[in-house]
Formats: C-alpha cells, structure tokens, sequence
C-alpha cells in the first residue's frame, strides 16, 4: 500500500459508501417488504423513505466526488512507480483493480446521478409517486454497483505497490489499439474529430428545439449515446497525437497531464452529456407513469442549459487547441 493523501481519501470514502450503501440497502428492503404487503398505512415506509433518500444521496454524491479525486490519485502515484511517465504507469501496477475502477469511474457515475435527481423529483410531488420505484432501484441496482465500485476502489489501494511498470509507449506507441487514422489514414481520424464537434454543437440546439418539435427527441437520445463513443475515439486517435506533437502517441493519460486543462474540459463533456440523458430519463419516467410534466420542468431546463454549457465550453476547449497548431 502507498500512502498518501489521495489514497487515504479515496480509501476512506470507499469504507464509508460502502458501509452506509448496505444499511441503505436494509432500508429499502423494509420498505419495499412494507409495501409489498400493505404492513402500514404509508406513514412507516414513507418514513423510511426520507432516511434512505437522505443516505443515498450522501453515498451517491459521494462515489460522484471520488471520480476526479481518484485520477487525482493516479496522477500524483506516478512518482511513486519506477518507470511510470504517465498515469498509465499507476493503472498497469494496480491492475486489474484500476481498470475495473477506472471502467466505473466512465459508466457508473450516470446511474448515481440519475437516481439523485429522480429522488430530487420525486420529493417535490405531494404523493411521492416514485417511492416504490427508487427503493427497489436503489436496493437492486445501486446497492450492488457501489459495492463493487467501492470494493474495487479499497481493494486497489490496499494492493498497490511500487512496482516496475512498462512505459505507456509499449502499449500506445506500438501499433496503436482502437486507432482508424492508422488504418484508414490520417484524414479519417480528421474526420471522427470534426465529426465529434458538429456532432456536440447539434446536440445543443437540439436540447432546445426539442420543446417546439418533440420528434427531435428521438434525435436527442441517439446523439447522447454517439457523441461520447466518437469523443473516445477521437481523443484517442487524433486529438491527443496533434496536441502532444508525437503523431504515433495515442496516449490519452500523457495528454492529461502534459495539457491538464484537458482534463477539465472531458469532465465537462462528460457532464454535458450526462446531463442530457439525466433530462431524458427523468421526462420518459414521469410521462410513463402519466405524471404532469410542469412538475418536472424546472429541473429539465436547468439540465438543458447545464448540458448546453458544458458541452460548449468543451468544444470551444477542443477548437481552440486545434487552431493554436496552426
């Protein structure tokens, strides 16, 4: 084990999700046995309900927070594993509990926070007409995704040693994986990189011609799925080789560090994104169970115009380091 700031941080934080997770998972369990067999008049489960709401949304935005504090951590281990230039380095010496950390950190995150805002939702309607929903949900699926995430988490830091490591160039700079311009050629990685940025832009008018023309919404969806996978490859195959100066590295951990600005502005893609899908969800439930949608669209409009800035910002972020190659 290394012990530094980061890693107590990220292995307190696992402790403790994963220890008031379970207990939330207790919760849910009583109050969907409750009303399951009608054991109260509503007033026990609903009780418990604002307990669990309260836990899971200190546990949620807790796994959420541990996301940039553990590539914080990766970053600041590099000095610690000999041969290491680069995040990759920590990744490879804690493997395969950081790949499985890190898999998490990209997809769980979206079920975190669609949850907490489903709850925040819920809360604001008299009836709380989602309560049997979110507590199976949380029961069943969020239960079991912290668990592993922050097991994964505790276990990786609890293993970690300063081992030697191979160079990340061993794995990006030798026939680079995932990467259509070394196949298809240069023009085509061009391609997927200006793609990506129509692509993002499009979504952004999109979220808010959707009100007008509610066909786009179709549109909206498919383009919150598309847009990220094409922002992966692009980063990989293109933008990170153009910034580094090194036409063969496709390295996007070197990229990070070496323009951390870069960093931020994923984080910011990201949350775009997310908070596109975050919109989508919560309308499609609430319309599903033929809830009034008013209720509803304060918070689909604060995630529009989240979603429209961040992923602007980011684009701009992208742009502007592209013409500075110029």
């Amino acid at each position: 084990m290394i012990l530094t700031v980061t890693t107590i941080v990220v292995l307190v934080i696992g402790i403790l999700s994963l220890s008031l997770a379970l207990y939330g998972g207790y919760l849910a369990a009583e109050m969907i046995d409750l009303i399951t067999h009608r054991a109260d008049d509503g007033t026990r489960s609903e009780s418990l309900y604002y307990l669990l709401g309260m836990i899971g949304i200190i546990v949620l935005l807790g796994r959420i927070v541990t996301v940039p504090l553990f590539f914080w951590m990766l970053q600041s281990l590099v000095p610690y594993c000999p041969s290491a230039m680069c995040a990759y380095g920590v990744v490879n010496a804690g493997a395969p509990y950081s790949e499985v950390s890190l898999i998490l950190k990209l997809f769980v995150p979206f079920a975190y926070g669609g949850w907490i805002l489903l709850e925040i939702s819920n809360r604001r309607h008299p009836l709380l007409p989602l309560l049997p929903t979110l507590a199976r949900s949380f029961l069943l699926v969020l239960v079991p995704l912290v668990f592993v995430d922050s097991a994964a988490d505790v276990i990786l830091v609890a293993t970690l040693r300063p081992v030697d490591v191979p160079c990340c160039s061993s794995v990006y700079d030798v026939n680079p994986p995932f990467s259509p311009s070394s196949i298809l050629g240069p023009e085509v990685g061009m391609f997927i990189l200006f793609l990506t940025v129509s692509l993002s832009l499009l979504l952004i008018v999109l979220q808010w011609a959707e009100p007008h023309w509610r066909r786009t919404r179709t549109l909206v969806l498919l383009l919150t799925l598309v847009v990220p996978f094409l922002y992966l490859i692009a980063l990989h195959d293109t933008y990170a080789p153009l910034l580094l100066g090194l036409p063969n590295h496709h390295c996007p951990y070197c990229l990070f560090q070496e323009f951390p600005d870069t960093t931020l502005f994923t984080a910011l893609f990201w949350i775009g994104v997310a908070s596109s899908g975050w919109r989508i969800l919560i309308e499609t439930i609430w319309a599903s169970r033929g809830l009034p949608s008013e209720s509803v669209h304060p918070l689909g409009l604060s995630l529009i115009k989240l979603s429209s800035v961040t992923l602007l910002f980011s684009m701009v972020s992208m742009i502007s380091h592209l013409l500075s190659l110029l």
